[in-house]
Protein backbone atom coordinates (compact mmCIF):
# COMPACT_ATOMS: atom_id res chain seq x y z
CA UNK A 1 0.00 0.00 0.00
CA UNK A 2 1.42 3.32 -0.34
CA UNK A 3 0.90 5.98 1.97
CA UNK A 4 1.12 9.73 2.27
CA UNK A 5 1.34 11.68 5.28
CA UNK A 6 0.09 14.99 5.60
CA UNK A 7 2.83 16.83 8.50
CA UNK A 8 5.09 14.45 8.51
CA UNK A 9 7.75 16.29 10.01
CA UNK A 10 5.57 16.34 13.17
CA UNK A 11 6.00 14.43 16.35
CA UNK A 12 2.91 12.88 16.02
CA UNK A 13 4.03 11.35 12.62
CA UNK A 14 7.10 10.64 12.56
CA UNK A 15 6.35 7.66 14.56
CA UNK A 16 3.27 6.68 12.43
CA UNK A 17 5.56 6.71 9.61
CA UNK A 18 8.66 4.73 10.99
CA UNK A 19 5.92 2.11 11.78
CA UNK A 20 4.29 2.02 8.19
CA UNK A 21 7.79 1.92 6.54
CA UNK A 22 8.75 -1.34 8.88
CA UNK A 23 5.58 -3.11 7.46
CA UNK A 24 6.98 -2.67 3.86
CA UNK A 25 4.54 0.04 2.64
CA UNK A 26 5.85 2.65 0.81
CA UNK A 27 5.36 6.45 2.38
CA UNK A 28 5.63 9.59 0.93
CA UNK A 29 4.97 13.13 2.92
CA UNK A 30 4.86 16.85 3.42
CA UNK A 31 5.72 19.70 5.63
CA UNK A 32 5.48 23.14 6.54
CA UNK A 33 9.14 22.60 7.29
CA UNK A 34 9.73 20.42 4.17
CA UNK A 35 8.92 22.68 1.18
CA UNK A 36 5.14 22.98 1.99
CA UNK A 37 1.73 21.37 1.13
CA UNK A 38 0.66 21.39 -2.23
CA UNK A 39 -1.88 19.10 -4.64
CA UNK A 40 1.00 17.41 -6.60
CA UNK A 41 2.52 16.07 -2.99
CA UNK A 42 -0.42 13.70 -3.43
CA UNK A 43 0.61 11.12 -6.43
CA UNK A 44 -2.57 9.55 -8.02
CA UNK A 45 -1.44 5.79 -6.80
CA UNK A 46 -1.62 7.16 -2.45
CA UNK A 47 -3.97 4.36 -1.38
CA UNK A 48 -4.47 6.08 2.05
CA UNK A 49 -3.93 10.05 2.84
CA UNK A 50 -3.24 10.39 6.55
CA UNK A 51 -3.49 13.92 8.60
CA UNK A 52 -3.03 15.35 11.90
CA UNK A 53 -6.12 17.09 13.62
CA UNK A 54 -4.60 20.00 13.14
CA UNK A 55 -5.16 19.96 9.11
CA UNK A 56 -8.36 20.97 9.01
CA UNK A 57 -10.23 23.17 6.75
CA UNK A 58 -9.15 26.60 5.95
CA UNK A 59 -5.06 25.30 6.92
CA UNK A 60 -2.38 24.78 4.73
CA UNK A 61 -2.42 20.80 4.57
CA UNK A 62 -5.87 20.94 3.81
CA UNK A 63 -5.28 21.01 -0.11
CA UNK A 64 -3.74 18.12 -0.47
CA UNK A 65 -6.81 16.27 1.38
CA UNK A 66 -8.90 18.30 -1.35
CA UNK A 67 -6.09 16.33 -3.99
CA UNK A 68 -6.95 13.29 -2.00
CA UNK A 69 -10.31 13.43 -2.41
CA UNK A 70 -9.91 14.12 -5.92
CA UNK A 71 -8.08 10.57 -6.74
CA UNK A 72 -10.10 8.33 -4.74
CA UNK A 73 -7.72 7.89 -1.78
CA UNK A 74 -9.37 7.21 1.40
CA UNK A 75 -8.56 9.97 4.20
CA UNK A 76 -7.65 8.89 7.80
CA UNK A 77 -6.91 11.17 10.86
CA UNK A 78 -3.64 9.97 12.90
CA UNK A 79 -5.62 8.59 15.63
CA UNK A 80 -7.69 6.44 13.25
CA UNK A 81 -4.59 4.73 11.13
CA UNK A 82 -3.13 4.07 14.29
CA UNK A 83 -6.69 1.99 15.75
CA UNK A 84 -5.80 -0.08 12.49
CA UNK A 85 -2.51 -0.30 13.19
CA UNK A 86 -3.69 -1.70 16.55
CA UNK A 87 -6.47 -4.01 15.80
CA UNK A 88 -5.44 -7.03 17.06
CA UNK A 89 -2.87 -6.28 19.37
CA UNK A 90 -2.32 -6.67 23.24
CA UNK A 91 -2.47 -2.63 23.65
CA UNK A 92 -1.85 -1.24 26.42
CA UNK A 93 -3.21 2.70 26.21
CA UNK A 94 -1.67 5.80 28.95
CA UNK A 95 -4.56 8.62 28.80
CA UNK A 96 -4.99 11.29 31.10
CA UNK A 97 -4.57 15.32 30.90
CA UNK A 98 -0.75 15.11 32.31
CA UNK A 99 1.97 12.72 32.70
CA UNK A 100 1.17 10.82 29.55
CA UNK A 101 4.71 10.48 27.77
CA UNK A 102 6.40 9.67 30.98
CA UNK A 103 4.23 6.86 31.91
CA UNK A 104 4.26 5.85 28.40
CA UNK A 105 8.01 6.02 28.40
CA UNK A 106 8.32 4.52 31.62
CA UNK A 107 6.28 1.59 30.69
CA UNK A 108 7.44 0.83 27.43
CA UNK A 109 11.34 0.54 28.82
CA UNK A 110 9.78 -1.76 31.99
CA UNK A 111 8.43 -4.21 28.77
CA UNK A 112 11.15 -4.29 27.07
CA UNK A 113 13.40 -4.90 30.02
CA UNK A 114 10.74 -7.88 30.98
CA UNK A 115 11.36 -9.08 27.50
CA UNK A 116 7.87 -8.71 26.05
CA UNK A 117 9.31 -6.84 23.10
CA UNK A 118 6.92 -4.44 22.38
CA UNK A 119 6.19 -1.50 19.98
CA UNK A 120 6.26 1.60 22.08
CA UNK A 121 4.54 4.90 20.41
CA UNK A 122 4.95 8.61 22.36
CA UNK A 123 4.39 11.21 21.88
CA UNK A 124 7.85 12.92 21.80
CA UNK A 125 11.15 11.62 21.89
CA UNK A 126 12.36 9.55 24.19
CA UNK A 127 16.29 9.45 25.46
CA UNK A 128 16.28 5.85 25.87
CA UNK A 129 14.58 5.01 22.67
CA UNK A 130 17.87 6.89 20.47
CA UNK A 131 15.94 9.99 21.14
CA UNK A 132 13.16 8.65 18.99
CA UNK A 133 9.49 8.57 19.63
CA UNK A 134 8.51 5.21 18.85
CA UNK A 135 10.74 1.54 19.87
CA UNK A 136 9.34 -0.83 16.98
CA UNK A 137 9.20 -4.42 18.78
CA UNK A 138 8.86 -8.19 17.38
CA UNK A 139 5.76 -9.27 19.60
CA UNK A 140 1.94 -8.48 20.17
CA UNK A 141 2.21 -5.99 22.85
CA UNK A 142 1.69 -2.25 21.97
CA UNK A 143 2.36 0.46 24.49
CA UNK A 144 0.71 3.91 23.41
CA UNK A 145 -0.10 7.31 24.06
CA UNK A 146 -3.25 7.94 23.81
CA UNK A 147 -4.45 11.31 23.62
CA UNK A 148 -8.02 13.09 24.58
CA UNK A 149 -7.39 16.10 21.84
CA UNK A 150 -10.15 16.12 19.16
CA UNK A 151 -11.47 12.39 20.91
CA UNK A 152 -8.42 11.26 19.05
CA UNK A 153 -8.73 8.29 22.11
CA UNK A 154 -11.90 6.93 20.86
CA UNK A 155 -10.34 5.10 18.25
CA UNK A 156 -8.61 2.85 20.05
CA UNK A 157 -9.55 -0.13 22.30
CA UNK A 158 -7.05 -1.06 24.18
CA UNK A 159 -7.26 -3.88 26.76
CA UNK A 160 -5.59 -2.33 28.92
CA UNK A 161 -5.62 0.94 30.03
CA UNK A 162 -3.81 3.40 32.63
CA UNK A 163 -5.39 6.86 33.46
CA UNK A 164 -3.30 9.40 35.07
CA UNK A 165 -6.04 12.03 35.60
CA UNK A 166 -9.05 14.42 34.40
CA UNK A 167 -9.10 18.22 34.00
CA UNK A 168 -10.19 20.68 32.14
CA UNK A 169 -8.13 20.97 28.72
CA UNK A 170 -8.02 21.32 25.24
CA UNK A 171 -11.15 23.11 25.22
CA UNK A 172 -10.76 24.11 22.06
CA UNK A 173 -12.30 20.50 21.21
CA UNK A 174 -14.04 20.36 23.96
CA UNK A 175 -16.12 23.43 24.85
CA UNK A 176 -18.60 21.95 27.02
CA UNK A 177 -16.02 21.92 29.39
CA UNK A 178 -15.14 19.59 31.88
CA UNK A 179 -18.43 17.59 32.04
CA UNK A 180 -17.96 17.03 27.97
CA UNK A 181 -14.68 16.12 28.48
CA UNK A 182 -16.16 13.54 31.22
CA UNK A 183 -18.17 12.45 29.15
CA UNK A 184 -15.60 11.62 26.40
CA UNK A 185 -13.65 9.35 29.43
CA UNK A 186 -16.52 7.62 29.73
CA UNK A 187 -17.16 6.43 25.98
CA UNK A 188 -13.10 5.86 26.05
CA UNK A 189 -13.30 3.48 28.71
CA UNK A 190 -16.41 1.63 27.08
CA UNK A 191 -14.10 0.26 24.81
CA UNK A 192 -11.69 -1.33 26.97
CA UNK A 193 -11.74 -5.32 26.79
CA UNK A 194 -14.21 -6.90 29.17
CA UNK A 195 -11.79 -9.06 30.41
CA UNK A 196 -9.05 -6.04 30.24
CA UNK A 197 -8.24 -3.55 33.43
CA UNK A 198 -8.05 0.01 33.90
CA UNK A 199 -4.93 1.14 36.34
CA UNK A 200 -6.41 4.66 37.49
CA UNK A 201 -5.16 7.29 39.97
CA UNK A 202 -7.28 7.29 43.00
CA UNK A 203 -5.54 10.81 43.50
CA UNK A 204 -8.23 12.28 40.67
CA UNK A 205 -11.95 12.86 42.13
CA UNK A 206 -13.05 13.33 38.40
CA UNK A 207 -10.75 10.07 37.50
CA UNK A 208 -13.01 8.51 40.25
CA UNK A 209 -16.30 9.78 39.12
CA UNK A 210 -15.93 8.92 35.27
CA UNK A 211 -15.11 4.63 36.17
CA UNK A 212 -18.02 5.36 38.44
CA UNK A 213 -19.76 6.24 35.47
CA UNK A 214 -19.02 4.38 32.96
CA UNK A 215 -20.27 1.38 35.30
CA UNK A 216 -18.37 -1.37 33.31
CA UNK A 217 -17.47 -4.53 34.73
CA UNK A 218 -13.63 -4.18 33.25
CA UNK A 219 -11.35 -4.60 36.76
CA UNK A 220 -9.72 -1.64 37.91
CA UNK A 221 -6.22 -1.67 39.61
CA UNK A 222 -6.17 1.76 42.31
CA UNK A 223 -2.79 3.54 42.69
CA UNK A 224 -1.56 6.58 44.54
CA UNK A 225 -3.83 7.74 47.85
CA UNK A 226 -4.21 5.05 50.62
CA UNK A 227 -3.87 2.44 48.30
CA UNK A 228 -1.72 -1.15 47.46
CA UNK A 229 0.52 1.12 45.28
CA UNK A 230 0.86 4.42 47.36
CA UNK A 231 4.60 4.06 48.40
CA UNK A 232 7.67 3.64 46.16
CA UNK A 233 10.30 0.74 47.79
CA UNK A 234 12.72 2.55 45.40
CA UNK A 235 14.46 5.30 43.89
CA UNK A 236 13.60 6.82 40.53
CA UNK A 237 15.79 9.32 38.69
CA UNK A 238 13.25 12.06 38.24
CA UNK A 239 12.40 14.76 40.63
CA UNK A 240 8.66 15.83 42.20
CA UNK A 241 5.91 14.23 43.25
CA UNK A 242 4.16 13.61 39.70
CA UNK A 243 6.61 11.42 38.72
CA UNK A 244 5.97 9.60 41.94
CA UNK A 245 2.53 8.85 40.72
CA UNK A 246 3.69 8.14 36.89
CA UNK A 247 6.12 5.39 38.22
CA UNK A 248 3.05 4.05 40.91
CA UNK A 249 0.92 3.77 37.47
CA UNK A 250 3.64 1.20 35.98
CA UNK A 251 4.31 -0.44 39.23
CA UNK A 252 0.75 -1.62 39.05
CA UNK A 253 1.06 -2.60 35.62
CA UNK A 254 4.15 -4.61 36.41
CA UNK A 255 2.61 -6.77 38.96
CA UNK A 256 -0.53 -7.24 36.81
CA UNK A 257 1.67 -8.58 34.41
CA UNK A 258 3.85 -10.42 36.27
CA UNK A 259 6.79 -7.94 35.56
CA UNK A 260 9.55 -8.77 38.78
CA UNK A 261 9.94 -5.51 41.06
CA UNK A 262 13.61 -5.68 40.88
CA UNK A 263 13.22 -5.18 36.71
CA UNK A 264 10.82 -1.89 37.40
CA UNK A 265 13.09 -0.78 40.01
CA UNK A 266 16.67 -0.72 37.76
CA UNK A 267 14.55 0.47 34.55
CA UNK A 268 13.01 3.44 36.43
CA UNK A 269 16.06 4.01 38.39
CA UNK A 270 18.20 4.83 35.41
CA UNK A 271 15.32 6.26 33.02
CA UNK A 272 16.74 9.55 31.24
CA UNK A 273 12.95 11.05 30.93
CA UNK A 274 12.08 12.52 28.09
CA UNK A 275 12.82 15.19 25.76
CA UNK A 276 11.31 18.65 27.24
CA UNK A 277 10.06 16.91 30.67
CA UNK A 278 12.35 18.84 33.17
CA UNK A 279 15.23 18.50 30.50
CA UNK A 280 18.84 19.83 31.66
CA UNK A 281 19.96 21.90 28.07
CA UNK A 282 22.84 23.36 29.96
CA UNK A 283 24.33 26.02 32.28
CA UNK A 284 25.04 29.50 32.14
CA UNK A 285 26.86 31.57 34.46
CA UNK A 286 26.83 28.81 37.34
CA UNK A 287 22.81 28.32 36.95
CA UNK A 288 21.67 25.23 35.25
CA UNK A 289 18.84 26.07 32.79
CA UNK A 290 16.13 23.31 32.65
CA UNK A 291 13.25 23.72 29.60
CA UNK A 292 9.91 21.69 30.31
CA UNK A 293 6.91 21.23 28.30
CA UNK A 294 4.08 22.00 31.09
CA UNK A 295 1.24 24.31 29.21
CA UNK A 296 -1.00 23.85 31.79
CA UNK A 297 -1.98 24.72 35.61
CA UNK A 298 -1.23 21.57 36.86
CA UNK A 299 1.50 20.71 35.03
CA UNK A 300 3.37 24.18 36.01
CA UNK A 301 2.57 23.62 39.68
CA UNK A 302 3.94 19.98 39.69
CA UNK A 303 7.22 21.01 37.71
CA UNK A 304 7.86 24.24 39.98
CA UNK A 305 7.80 21.81 43.25
CA UNK A 306 10.07 19.42 41.38
CA UNK A 307 12.02 22.05 40.48
CA UNK A 308 12.19 23.19 43.73
CA UNK A 309 12.76 19.80 45.74
CA UNK A 310 16.11 19.81 43.31
CA UNK A 311 16.87 22.89 43.97
CA UNK A 312 15.61 23.79 47.69
CA UNK A 313 18.25 26.87 48.43
CA UNK A 314 18.72 28.58 44.23
CA UNK A 315 16.51 31.44 43.53
CA UNK A 316 13.89 30.17 40.93
CA UNK A 317 14.16 32.08 37.59
CA UNK A 318 10.69 31.11 35.27
CA UNK A 319 10.28 32.02 31.68
CA UNK A 320 6.84 30.87 30.64
CA UNK A 321 5.18 31.46 27.12
CA UNK A 322 1.61 30.63 27.42
CA UNK A 323 -0.19 28.75 24.34
CA UNK A 324 -3.90 29.48 23.15
CA UNK A 325 -6.43 31.94 24.03
CA UNK A 326 -8.80 29.52 24.22
CA UNK A 327 -6.85 27.81 27.14
CA UNK A 328 -5.81 30.80 29.01
CA UNK A 329 -9.17 32.74 29.11
CA UNK A 330 -11.11 29.89 31.35
CA UNK A 331 -7.87 28.99 33.46
CA UNK A 332 -5.81 32.52 34.28
CA UNK A 333 -6.52 32.22 37.49
CA UNK A 334 -5.49 28.92 37.97
CA UNK A 335 -2.35 29.90 35.90
CA UNK A 336 -1.62 32.80 37.94
CA UNK A 337 -1.91 30.38 41.34
CA UNK A 338 0.87 28.31 39.93
CA UNK A 339 3.96 30.15 40.24
CA UNK A 340 3.97 30.12 44.17
CA UNK A 341 7.19 28.60 44.17
CA UNK A 342 9.09 30.90 41.56
CA UNK A 343 11.31 33.75 43.21
CA UNK A 344 10.93 35.78 39.33
CA UNK A 345 8.15 34.73 36.19
CA UNK A 346 8.58 36.38 32.94
CA UNK A 347 5.91 36.07 30.64
CA UNK A 348 5.81 36.34 27.26
CA UNK A 349 3.00 37.44 24.81
CA UNK A 350 0.09 34.60 24.44
CA UNK A 351 1.15 32.11 21.34
CA UNK A 352 -1.84 32.15 19.15
CA UNK A 353 -3.03 28.88 17.46
CA UNK A 354 -3.92 28.79 13.70
CA UNK A 355 -7.06 27.08 13.17
CA UNK A 356 -7.58 26.30 16.39
CA UNK A 357 -8.11 29.31 18.31
CA UNK A 358 -9.17 32.94 18.38
CA UNK A 359 -7.90 36.05 19.83
CA UNK A 360 -10.36 36.51 23.01
CA UNK A 361 -9.74 39.19 25.46
CA UNK A 362 -7.59 38.18 27.30
CA UNK A 363 -3.29 39.01 27.38
CA UNK A 364 0.22 37.84 29.12
CA UNK A 365 -0.03 41.61 30.66
CA UNK A 366 -3.17 40.39 32.57
CA UNK A 367 -1.67 36.87 33.75
CA UNK A 368 1.16 39.19 35.10
CA UNK A 369 -1.14 41.48 37.09
CA UNK A 370 -3.07 38.71 38.46
CA UNK A 371 0.32 37.17 39.47
CA UNK A 372 1.37 39.97 40.90
CA UNK A 373 -1.58 40.35 42.88
CA UNK A 374 -0.38 37.04 44.54
CA UNK A 375 3.30 37.07 44.99
CA UNK A 376 4.31 40.61 42.98
CA UNK A 377 7.54 38.66 41.62
CA UNK A 378 5.77 38.88 37.68
CA UNK A 379 7.02 40.88 34.48
CA UNK A 380 6.28 40.98 30.88
CA UNK A 381 8.85 40.91 28.36
CA UNK A 382 7.71 40.24 24.53
CA UNK A 383 10.35 38.83 22.50
CA UNK A 384 13.51 36.33 23.19
CA UNK A 385 16.39 38.50 22.68
CA UNK A 386 14.92 41.12 25.59
CA UNK A 387 14.37 38.43 27.83
CA UNK A 388 18.14 36.49 27.10
CA UNK A 389 19.44 40.12 27.62
CA UNK A 390 17.61 40.67 31.07
CA UNK A 391 18.79 37.10 32.26
CA UNK A 392 22.15 37.86 30.89
CA UNK A 393 22.83 40.27 34.19
CA UNK A 394 20.14 38.04 35.81
CA UNK A 395 21.53 34.77 36.60
CA UNK A 396 24.15 33.67 38.39
CA UNK A 397 25.15 30.26 40.43
CA UNK A 398 22.77 30.93 43.10
CA UNK A 399 19.97 30.47 40.24
CA UNK A 400 18.11 28.15 38.21
CA UNK A 401 16.39 29.04 35.14
CA UNK A 402 13.30 27.47 34.08
CA UNK A 403 11.95 27.79 30.53
CA UNK A 404 8.24 26.10 30.01
CA UNK A 405 5.84 26.43 27.46
CA UNK A 406 5.17 25.98 23.95
CA UNK A 407 8.66 24.23 22.71
CA UNK A 408 10.18 27.27 20.90
CA UNK A 409 10.63 29.08 24.67
CA UNK A 410 14.03 26.76 25.09
CA UNK A 411 15.62 28.91 22.24
CA UNK A 412 16.20 31.57 25.27
CA UNK A 413 18.77 29.32 26.73
CA UNK A 414 20.15 28.45 23.03
CA UNK A 415 20.79 32.80 22.94
CA UNK A 416 22.09 32.23 26.52
CA UNK A 417 24.75 29.60 25.46
CA UNK A 418 25.38 31.17 22.48
CA UNK A 419 24.13 27.91 20.65
CA UNK A 420 21.48 26.74 18.06
CA UNK A 421 20.45 22.71 18.41
CA UNK A 422 18.43 21.03 16.50
CA UNK A 423 15.72 20.05 18.79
Amino acid sequence: MKYHLIGDQGVSMRGVKKYLEHQGHVVTGSDLKTGGHKAENVAKDVGVVVRTSAVSPGSPGWVEVDAAKHHGAVILKRSEIIGQLTKGKRLIAISGMHGKTTVTSMAGLVLEAAGFDPTVLVGDQVADFNNDVIRIGRSGWFVLEACEYDRSFLDFSPEILILTNIEEEHLDTYPGGLPEIKEAFVQYIHRISPDGVIIACAEDNNVKEVIDKANVKTKVIWYGGHTKYDTLDFQISVPGKHNILNALAVVALADYLQINRSIVSATLDKFKNVHRRFELIGQYRGADLIDDYGHHPTEIKATLAALKERYPSKRRVVVFWPHQYKRILPLIDDFAGSFNDADLVIVKPIFFVPGRDEELPISSKDLVRKINAKSNNAKFLETDAEIAEYLSSDLDKESVLLTIGIPPVYKIAEILLGEKNDR
